[in-house]
């Protein structure tokens, strides 16, 4: 009867969390205090007496000691979830952020990496188009400005300037043009007298 008594001195209600707690650690006192009692040999007569001592304290003078304990204790369990919550928060947080920037460097790269195939094959169609669609103009342009066949362009460049400006002089000036240039290019002296 009288641990109802405690207990209904502490415990408002059943969803009084802070009475619940208390209520166990006056329990608990209890106890520790007859085990103590018994590891020093004490009678079981004197042990209950100094139980029932005890409980008439708590009911007098230790029921608000108990609250505020299990207050404390209540506070003290608020505080380590929320280290612990926090912690783990904060830990998931690093981890999503560390993926996110490890998803979003993968990405750039793979962009990069598209962009540059794109490019490339962007600039090899181009290419490609320009081949099959090149006029005579810019074929013979190129050829011109070719290595070896460069050689060739150069006396073909030299033949036409030197006929156009063959053609725009006298006809005897022209022989005379002639004539110097086929010995000049074949070799032929103009003072060897001709053959008969």
């Amino acid at each position: 009867m009288s641990q109802k008594w405690v207990f209904e001195a502490l415990v408002k209600n059943d969803t009084d969390a802070i009475g619940l707690i208390a209520y166990a650690l006056y329990k608990h006192k209890k106890h520790s205090l007859a085990q103590s009692l018994r590891d020093q040999r004490f009678s079981e007569q004197h042990i209950q007496d100094q139980v029932k001592i005890f409980h008439d304290q708590t009911l007098h003078n230790s029921l608000s000691d108990y609250r505020v304990r299990a207050e404390n204790y209540m506070n003290a369990i608020c505080v380590q979830l929320e280290k612990d919550i926090t912690t783990k928060f904060d830990e998931r947080e690093k981890q999503f952020k560390q993926s996110l920037d490890a998803r979003e460097a993968q990405t750039k790269k793979d962009c990069d990496a598209r962009i540059k195939k794109e490019r490339r094959q962007f600039i090899k169609s181009v290419q490609e188009y320009e081949k099959t669609n090149k006029s005579m103009l810019s074929i013979f342009g190129a050829w011109l400005i070719s290595g070896i066949p460069g050689i060739l362009a150069s006396f073909l460049i030299t033949a036409l300037v030197i006929g156009a400006s063959v053609l725009l002089v006298s006809e005897e000036k022209r022989k005379e043009v002639f004539a110097s240039l086929v010995a000049e290019y074949v070799g032929i002296a103009k003072d060897k007298p001709k053959s008969p």
